[in-house]
C-alpha cells in the first residue's frame, strides 16, 4: 500500500522572490445546500465545483446549482503570471460526479499528478496523494465507489513500468479515502497494436462504473473507435465492454434522471492540418441502460445537421432534452451550445462564440431547480438556462465565476 503525508499547508505556499505580489485569500468555505447531483437519479447535492484558469494558474470556485457564486476563490494558486511555482498547476480540473463524502477534490493533472481533498465547509486541505508513481499518470476523472474506496482513471501509460508500485497506468487506481492511499489498480483493455486505453471520464449506472476510453497511440498519432467500460466495484474488474462503431473521441457517458437512458457525444477525428472536425465520424448516441451491457438505441445525427463536430462532454436537461456543444471551426468560426430532442433529434440552437474552444464544462439540475450552466471562457461567464416543463431551455442571465482574480471559467464539476 503507498501512503500519502498530509501536506495541509501545502496550498498555503509563500510566494518567493522580490517584487511579486502575494496571492488574494481564500474566500473560504461555504456551508452545504440544495442542489442535485447528475448521475444519481432522484439525488440533491449541494452545488458544483468550477475551475476557472488560463492554463498558467488556476482557481477553484464553489457555486450553487443556478450558477450563483458562494465563494469565488476557495483555493487558488494565487499566479497571474507563467514561472511561479505553487501547489496548483494551470492543469487542474474535478469529478464530474458529486463525492458522496462532501469533500472537494482537486485534480491535478499533467505534470503533477497528485489528488488534493479539501473540506468544504473551512477550505482546508484534508489530504494530498501522489498518483504519478514516478511517471506522467495525467489522472483525469475520480469517483467514490463506497465509503472507504474511490477510483481514478489515469489517462497516461508508462512506457516502461516496474520501478515502483502500481506504475503502470492506462488504468484505475483503487484509493482508501479513509487512509488517503493507494490499494490497487484495474487494467483497462486494449487489443488493437499502438493504441493505449486512455482512461477519462466516469459516470456511475447502477452497481458498475461506467469508463470512457480515448484509444490513442502514444505519440497520438492514431485513434480507435470510441468505447466505454463497465467496471464493478465489487469485483475489481471490468464487467462489460461497449465499442461505438464507427465513431472516435468520445467523451463521458451521461445518465438521464430516470437512469433508463445513456447518452454520449464523440467529437470526431481532428484534422490538425486543417483545424477541422470530421461531422462522418462524430455524432450523439443513446442507449438503453436497462441492459447490460447498455444497448444502442439511435443516433441522433447532429454532426451532419450542424456541419460541426459534437464535443465529447453534453448534460441530460430533462429525460428527453441533451444541452450540448460543437467545435467552431466548420460550419462557424467559434463553438456553437444546442439543445437536442433524444426522441425527434430536432435541433434547437442556444448561441455561439466568436472563438473556438472557448466552451468548457456542462451541467444541469433536473429535479433540482432544473438550471443548465455551461463555462464561457470567452465571456469570463457561466452562461444559463432555465428548463421549463415542456423541455425548453430559457436563456437566463450570464453570472461572473471568478470575481477575484478573473481567471476564466473552464469546467464544471459535482458537489
Amino acid at each position: 500500500m503507498v501512503k500519502v503525508h498530509r501536506l495541509a499547508i501545502a496550498l498555503s505556499i509563500s510566494l518567493l522572490g522580490c517584487n511579486v505580489d502575494p496571492p488574494p485569500p481564500s474566500t473560504g468555505g461555504v456551508e452545504g445546500g440544495g442542489g442535485s447531483d447528475p448521475d444519481t437519479p432522484g439525488a440533491c447535492g449541494r452545488g458544483v465545483v468550477i475551475v476557472t484558469s488560463d492554463y498558467q494558474s488556476t482557481n477553484i470556485a464553489i457555486s450553487a446549482l443556478d450558477g450563483t457564486t458562494l465563494s469565488p476563490s476557495f483555493v487558488s494558486s494565487g499566479a497571474t503570471r507563467p514561472g511561479l511555482s505553487l501547489a496548483l498547476s494551470g492543469d487542474v480540473d474535478v469529478p464530474a460526479t458529486a463525492p458522496p463524502s462532501g469533500r472537494v477534490v482537486l485534480i491535478d493533472r499533467y505534470g503533477t499528478n497528485v489528488l488534493t481533498w479539501m473540506d468544504l465547509e473551512t477550505a482546508e486541505v484534508i489530504a494530498q496523494l501522489p498518483v504519478g508513481q514516478g511517471f506522467e499518470s495525467n489522472p483525469h476523472d475520480y469517483i467514490e465507489v463506497d465509503e472507504g474506496r474511490a477510483f481514478v482513471s489515469r489517462f497516461g501509460s508508462n512506457p516502461a513500468p516496474g520501478a515502483e508500485p502500481f506504475d503502470e497506468g492506462g488504468d484505475l487506481l483503487l484509493l482508501d479515502t479513509k487512509k488517503y492511499a493507494i490499494e490497487g489498480r484495474i487494467a483497462l483493455p486494449e487489443e488493437q497494436d499502438g493504441l493505449l486505453p486512455r482512461p477519462s471520464g466516469m459516470t456511475r449506472l447502477g452497481d458498475d462504473v461506467v469508463v470512457s476510453l480515448g484509444r490513442l497511440a502514444a505519440d497520438f498519432s492514431e485513434e480507435g473507435e470510441g468505447r466505454f467500460v463497465g467496471v464493478s466495484p465489487e469485483k475489481n474488474a471490468v464487467a462489460w465492454t461497449v465499442d461505438v462503431q464507427g465513431l472516435h473521441g468520445c467523451g463521458r457517458v451521461a445518465v438521464s434522471p430516470s437512469g433508463e437512458r445513456l447518452a454520449v457525444a464523440c467529437s470526431s477525428r481532428f484534422d490538425a492540418d486543417a483545424m477541422k472536425f470530421d461531422p462522418a465520424t462524430s455524432d450523439i448516441v443513446i442507449y438503453d441502460a436497462s441492459s447490460s451491457p447498455p444497448r444502442e438505441l439511435k443516433r441522433l445525427g447532429v454532426a451532419r445537421k450542424l456541419d460541426a463536430g459534437i464535443q465529447p462532454s453534453l448534460a441530460f436537461a430533462s429525460e428527453d432534452v441533451l444541452l450540448a456543444k460543437t467545435y467552431g471551426g466548420n460550419a462557424s468560426a467559434g463553438d456553437s451550445v444546442f439543445s437536442v430532442s433524444v426522441t425527434t433529434g430536432d435541433v434547437t440552437p442556444l448561441g455561439e462564440a466568436s472563438q473556438p474552444f472557448v466552451f468548457g464544462g456542462v451541467r444541469c439540475s433536473p429535479g433540482c431547480g432544473d438550471v443548465c450552466l455551461l463555462s464561457d471562457a470567452e465571456k469570463n461567464k457561466l452562461r444559463r438556462w432555465k428548463v421549463t416543463a415542456n423541455g425548453a431551455l430559457e436563456p437566463l442571465e450570464d453570472v461572473a465565476v471568478d470575481t477575484e482574480i478573473g481567471l476564466p471559467p473552464r469546467s464544471i464539476g459535482g458537489l
